[in-house]
C-alpha cells in the first residue's frame, strides 16, 4: 500500500487556506464568453510554453502562439513538443468531463499523444531498462536521481499503487494528493523521455477531476519556470522520503498562480469594459463551455464532434450548438449535413 510521509506544517495549512479563498474568489467571477474564452486560451498557450520551456524548449511565448493559433505544421522537435502539449491539454479537459479515472492505461495513452512524432522507442510504453536523471561534465557523469525501478513490471506496479491511493477514498486533501502524485511520478520516472511534462499534465488532470478548473482560470507551470533549478531541487528533496518541503513549495506555487489569474481577469475586465455592460453580457452554461473548449481545439466543429467528445445524443448536441448560435457566440457555415460551426468573429481572441 502506498503511504506518503509528510508533516502538516503551519505553512501548508496557510497555503491551503489561501488557495481555497482565492479559488472561491475566481469562481465568483462572472465573465462574458469573449473574456472567458480569451482567458482560457491564453492560459493554455502559457501552460504549453512554460511546461515545455522548463524542459529546455527554446520557443518564446510569441512563437508558441503563432504556431498554435496559426495552425502551422510543426517541423522541428521543439515545434512538435509544443503542438503535442497543447493538444494533450485539450484532451485532458474533455476526459475530465467524463470523469475518466487516472490509471496506467490512461497515462500511457497521454504519453503517446505527448511524444508522437518525437520519440519512437517505447512510445506510450513504460521503460524496461535503467535510466538516470543528471548531466555530463567534461570529466564525469553527475547523477541527480536514480529511479527506484528499472523494469516495466515494477514500474506498472508502483504507478498502480500510486494511482489507487490518489483516486481512492483516503481523506487527504486533493491539493496535497496532487502534490504528492506530482513528485512520485517524477521519482518513479516511468518513461525514457517526457516524464516532467507528463507529471505536470497528470497533476492538472487530477485537479480537473477534483473540480479545480486548471487552464480555464489558472496554470501551474509559470511558477516552476521562474526558477527551474529551484523547482528541480525542491522536487528531488522529496526523493529522500519526506514530502513536506516539496508540498510547501507546490502549494505556494498554486497560490501564486491564483493571484496572477485574479490580476489577469481584472485587467481583462478593465480593457473590455465596453463588452461587459449592456446587451452583450450573455452567459453560457457549463455544458456550453465544454462545447466552446472543443471549438478552441478544432477551430471548426460539426455536430458529431460534440456528440463524440461529450458523449451526448444528436439532439443534445444540436441543442447546445443552437443555443450558442442564438447567443451570437458560434456562427453556422454550410447547409444540412455539411454544415459546421466556428466562433463568431466578434468572439474570436
Amino acid at each position: 500500500m502506498f503511504t506518503p510521509s509528510y508533516t502538516f506544517t503551519p505553512k501548508i495549512i496557510t497555503e491551503l487556506t489561501t488557495i481555497e479563498r482565492l479559488y472561491g474568489q475566481l469562481l465568483g467571477e462572472r465573465l462574458i464568453p469573449s473574456l472567458s474564452l480569451k482567458l482560457s486560451q491564453e492560459n493554455q498557450l502559457l501552460a504549453t510554453h512554460h511546461s515545455t520551456s522548463i524542459e529546455g524548449n527554446p520557443l518564446s511565448p510569441m512563437d508558441v502562439t503563432n504556431l498554435i493559433l496559426g495552425d502551422q505544421i510543426p517541423v522541428t522537435k521543439s515545434e512538435k513538443e509544443v503542438k503535442n502539449y497543447f493538444a494533450v491539454l485539450n484532451t485532458i479537459f474533455l476526459l475530465s468531463k467524463r470523469q475518466e479515472q487516472l490509471t496506467t492505461t490512461l497515462t500511457k495513452k497521454l504519453h503517446h499523444e505527448l511524444m508522437k512524432d518525437i520519440e519512437k522507442k517505447d512510445l506510450g510504453e513504460f521503460r524496461d531498462s535503467g535510466v538516470f536523471v543528471g548531466h555530463r561534465t567534461a570529466t564525469e557523469v553527475v547523477v541527480k536521481h536514480n529511479p527506484p525501478f528499472h523494469t516495466r513490471k515494477e514500474i506498472e506496479s508502483a504507478l498502480t499503487e500510486l494511482f489507487e491511493w490518489v483516486m481512492g477514498p483516503d481523506p487527504t486533501h486533493p491539493l496535497i494528493k496532487a502534490g504528492i502524485m506530482h513528485h512520485h511520478f517524477v521519482y518513479i520516472h516511468p518513461f525514457l523521455d517526457g516524464n516532467g511534462r507528463l507529471a505536470r499534465i497528470l497533476t492538472a488532470y487530477y485537479l480537473l477531476l477534483k473540480q479545480y478548473e486548471v487552464t480555464k482560470f489558472f496554470i501551474l507551470d509559470d511558477y516552476y519556470d521562474v526558477d527551474r533549478q529551484l523547482y528541480s531541487d525542491t522536487l528531488h528533496i522529496a526523493d529522500k522520503g519526506n514530502e513536506t518541503e516539496w508540498l510547501e513549495y507546490f502549494l505556494e506555487g498554486i497560490a501564486h498562480s491564483l493571484q496572477a489569474a485574479i490580476a489577469r481577469i481584472n485587467e481583462l475586465k478593465r480593457t473590455n469594459m465596453d463588452e461587459v455592460t449592456g446587451e452583450k453580457r450573455v452567459l453560457v452554461t457549463a455544458r456550453e463551455e465544454e462545447v466552446l473548449q472543443i471549438v478552441l481545439d478544432k477551430k471548426a466543429i460539426k455536430m458529431s464532434d460534440v456528440q463524440e467528445a461529450l458523449d451526448v445524443t444528436r439532439q443534445q448536441s444540436h441543442a447546445l450548438i443552437a443555443s450558442l448560435v442564438r447567443k451570437g457566440i458560434l456562427q453556422k457555415f454550410g447547409k444540412t449535413k455539411t454544415s459546421y460551426y466556428k466562433l463568431n468573429k466578434k468572439e474570436e481572441v
